[in-house]
């Protein structure tokens, strides 16, 4: 009988590790600069300087230059989404609530992802319809329907 193994292999870029780490320095009200700059130097390489380096500054732009540069990092590679659910504004708010966070074209104002108010259950994932019918006593996540709808 031959058995197959399935292996789970989560691989993380070593930009993306730095990057965490001064989430978490800031967090701590740590210096997250120097994990920013880490990323900056590689980039700009030979080009590196003064003018492009990153100065610590208040909780929240380090958050937002902490997006900024994650999003030139990893662009295309669909990890904004979780960066917004996982960085905070000055409230403590997700920046996915966050307009500051947002980008906007030239004609606009840019908005926040989400509207906190009407929106804020789409943080959260919706049951799968099928184990709430094998298990009764499972509710849905709030505002999710609840039913089949025709």
């Amino acid at each position: 009988m031959v058995r197959k193994i399935h292996i789970l292999l989560i691989l993380y870029r070593y930009a993306d590790v730095v990057l965490m780490i001064a989430e978490i320095e800031n967090s701590l009200n740590g210096t997250c600069a120097t994990y920013i700059n880490q990323i900056r130097q590689r980039a700009y390489g030979e080009n590196y300087d003064s003018n492009v380096a990153y100065q610590d500054k208040s909780f929240v732009e380090n958050e937002l230059a902490i997006l900024k540069e994650r999003d030139k990092e990893f662009v295309s590679e669909g990890k904004r989404w979780f960066d917004l659910l996982r960085l905070q504004d000055a409230s403590k708010r997700l920046l996915v609530f966050s307009a500051s966070a947002a980008y906007a074209n030239d004609n606009m104002e840019p908005e926040a992802v989400l509207d906190y108010a009407t929106e804020s259950y789409k943080v959260l994932w919706p049951i799968e319809r099928s184990l709430m019918t094998y298990d009764p006593l499972l509710k849905q996540t709030i505002n999710y329907p609840t039913k089949k709808t025709d």
